[in-house]
């Protein structure tokens, strides 16, 4: 950890009680007189600091800062060998393209633990030696200090290799073939939003699936998605003073999607440029520069953007992610035949069969949800998972346990679920499930409520650590209902239900909640 006074003085005031707290920034708010000290703490770590600790923070914080409102901000960071990686990789293509043409899978070593992040730079000797002259090094740690809780120490090695290629500095984009580096290959276009002086974008972006924690600058593309405008109310607003801005001011959300994952996003335009996303549709390519922040709510990551422009992205230039292979059949749980009951399922079904609507014929679709211990994606265990097939529109299997989360169910969770620790006890984990619902899943476009901020990051998480990959389709009904069903008031699955009669019973359950999101699904299909 680089040494700094906060830092000294920090550990002085607690002893040293907080080792997994690094000191990042600090930033004093003038009109609100509020000082934020912003500290790093990893995603694993992040699980067990609680309330008590962060209340002791904010105690040594107010002492440290007499007479100041002061409270501690917390940012989550995740490291693999994957994650650093491609941050070094980020450096180099924001800071130095000549290095990072230069860079590949053998040139980068990493070595990650709970401590230390160590880096090792196998180049050569040319580029060495500019590196070491320029202080690149003391950089790239700095940017790396700035980005992981660990300890951080960047080595470089003189390697024989053959010179570096030719590169023009005039040259706007920086294209990489068959780079280890995971880069993606784009075509910057016109300028849709930007905030400042931002009058292009040279760097190349990161893959969306390597977002693993906070990030300060970073570029990401991809296709849109679920894009929403609307307002928020401007709490600087003076109706004696113009310069405060108008009462309300404009929010636009939408999910970005380049393949490799999917982010949310989201912006807080002027309301002089919030018009030129009038003009965005769904599924059109940009190419996006921003802040990731990881969500206080549910642990998922939210990409806060400063400029972006419409983009032809490469796809052939992201790699395939290495997945280990279907398994050849089910071992803990097997999916179960389904026959469609025989009851009208909402106040507008009369009984007669309808014809299945387009959007259905051709497809496979297994709608699933979780019920977990919480909110917060880097720390709940799922405690029940429920899914159904659609093919060509029609139910045909289910796919549902209970799960052993391997902790207490917390009171409020089982009021709510009525699931409690004694019928979850010797039920199988979700890691020893999710074989089978990898292979339950395959060829299918996958469909849930808020599957984008909730089920789908919660599955991410278990199937990362276990390497397996689902990169199917993802669709969002809770996306899907706001653009299809402008009739409904609230876009929850509850609130549709009552809207449009579905029968939704045992909510806050899994399977009641599949099939009422199918239900919902149905409905959206038919105005699709």
């Amino acid at each position: 950890m680089r040494s700094n006074k906060f830092t000294e003085e920090f550990e002085r005031h607690t002893g040293g009680a907080f080792p997994m707290l690094k000191f990042r920034s600090a930033c004093y708010q003038k009109d609100t007189g509020m000082l934020a000290v912003r500290f790093l703490i990893s995603a694993y770590a992040a699980r067990a600091f609680g309330d008590d600790q962060k209340k002791k923070v904010d105690d040594v914080l107010k002492e440290m800062f007499a007479g100041v409102d002061v409270h501690a901000e917390y940012i989550r960071t995740y490291a693999d060998d994957g994650t650093v990686r491609n941050k070094v990789a980020e450096y180099f293509n924001s800071h130095n393209p000549l290095v990072f043409r230069t860079l590949t899978q053998e040139s980068v070593t990493v070595s990650v633990d709970e401590s230390n992040v160590s880096v090792t730079l196998a180049l050569d000797p040319a580029i060495c030696t500019m590196l070491r002259h320029s202080d690149a090094v003391n950089e790239l740690r700095d940017w790396l200090d700035s980005n992981f809780n660990q300890d951080i120490s960047v080595t470089l090695r003189e390697t024989e290799g053959a010179p570096p290629p030719e590169f023009d500095d005039t040259t706007q984009s920086v294209v990489v073939t068959d780079s280890a580096m995971r880069m993606i290959s784009v075509e910057p276009g016109e300028k849709i939003y930007a905030r400042g002086k931002i009058a292009g974008i040279s760097r190349m972006p990161a893959y969306i699936g390597d977002v693993k924690g906070a990030v300060d600058d970073v570029v990401l593309c991809g296709r849109i998605n679920g894009i929403t405008k609307r307002t928020y109310k401007n709490k600087k607003y003076d109706p004696d003073d113009p310069k405060k801005g108008p009462e309300e001011l404009p929010l636009i959300r939408f999910f970005l999607d380049d393949t490799t994952g999917r982010i949310e996003c989201v912006c807080f335009p002027r309301p002089d440029d919030a018009e030129a996303f009038d003009a965005l549709n769904e599924r059109d390519e940009v190419i996006c520069t921003g802040k990731v922040t990881i969500s206080s709510y549910n642990g998922a990551p939210s990409y806060a953007l400063n400029a972006m422009f419409r983009a032809k992205i490469d796809y052939s230039s992201i790699q395939a992610a290495a997945s280990k292979p279907v398994p050849a059949r089910y071992s803990v749980l097997k999916p179960v035949p389904y026959s469609e009951p025989e009851v009208k399922k909402s106040l507008f079904d009369d009984g007669e069969e309808k014809p299945v609507p387009e959007y259905f014929k051709g497809k496979t679709f297994v709608v699933f949800d979780f019920e977990a211990t919480g909110l917060d994606i880097a720390s709940i265990e799922p405690i029940e998972i429920g899914a159904a097939k659609i093919k060509d529109g029609k139910v045909t299997e289910t796919f549902t346990t209970l799960l052993d989360p391997k902790c207490h169910i917390p009171d409020e969770v089982a009021e709510k679920t009525a699931i409690t620790d004694d019928m979850v006890r010797g039920m199988p984990t979700f890691k020893e499930v999710l074989p089978d619902f990898y292979k339950f899943t395959r060829g299918a476009v996958l469909v849930g409520h808020n599957i984008s901020g909730y089920d789908f990051p919660l599955l991410s998480k278990y199937a990362s650590a276990a390497g397996y990959t689902f990169d199917n389709e993802l669709e969002d009904t809770l996306i899907l209902a706001r653009r299809y069903l402008p009739e409904a008031r609230h876009a929850g699955l509850e609130a549709l239900s009552r809207t449009f009669g579905i029968t939704h019973v045992n909510a806050h359950r899994a399977m009641g909640d599949v099939f009422a999101t199918v239900e919902v699904l149905r409905i959206i299909a038919e105005r699709i």
